[in-house]
């Protein structure tokens, strides 16, 4: 069963958010990766990113195996954050328009962690050292199936209203 995402939450997950990706694998050994690129598909019932194969690859195996995933987006200025959960459909070769998203995203996200006090040239060394040890990114397509608050507070943890009925 997907469920809808709504203007509001893709203009959030398209936003300068942090990005990480969450999978188990069999045994249910978490793994854990940060992704680029967040786009919503057109009709809102999925979900792209990109993450690096080369420090990624045992979230890319627990996709492989069983295509479980939960991708959590936090806004560093506010801690304001959702987090899908849903199922990885594809793995494959980035376009020149998700590598632009990549870029796009990570200006933003330099832009927005700016805003709460870190150096650009701190971001932009993690970034350039995250492209040096994988300059080549895998793209993720995936179903989201359910969707959570999970900002800190009291409300963490309770389902977000979309604005389609889950299908």
């Amino acid at each position: 069963m997907s469920v809808s995402i709504d203007d509001a939450l893709k203009a959030f997950i398209e936003s300068g958010v942090s990005v990480s990706v969450g999978t188990c694998d069999s045994d249910l050994l978490p793994a854990l990766a940060r992704a680029w690129g967040p786009h919503v598909g057109g009709d809102r019932r999925s979900l792209s990113l990109c993450i690096s194969p080369a420090a990624s690859g045992k979230t890319l195996h627990n996709l492989q195996d069983n295509g479980k995933v939960a991708v959590t987006f936090s806004l560093p200025t506010s801690y304001k954050t959702a987090q899908i959960k849903g199922h990885s459909i594809e793995t494959t070769e980035p376009t020149a328009e998700d590598l632009a998203a990549v870029e796009r995203h990570r200006e933003t996200f330099i832009s927005t962690t700016g805003a709460i006090g870190v150096s650009r040239d701190v971001v932009q060394l993690y970034v350039r050292r995250e492209l040096l040890s994988s300059p080549v990114l895998a793209k993720i397509v995936i179903i989201p199936e359910q969707i959570f608050d999970q900002t800190p507070g009291p409300g963490a943890g309770s389902p977000l209203i979309t604005s389609a009925a889950a299908s």
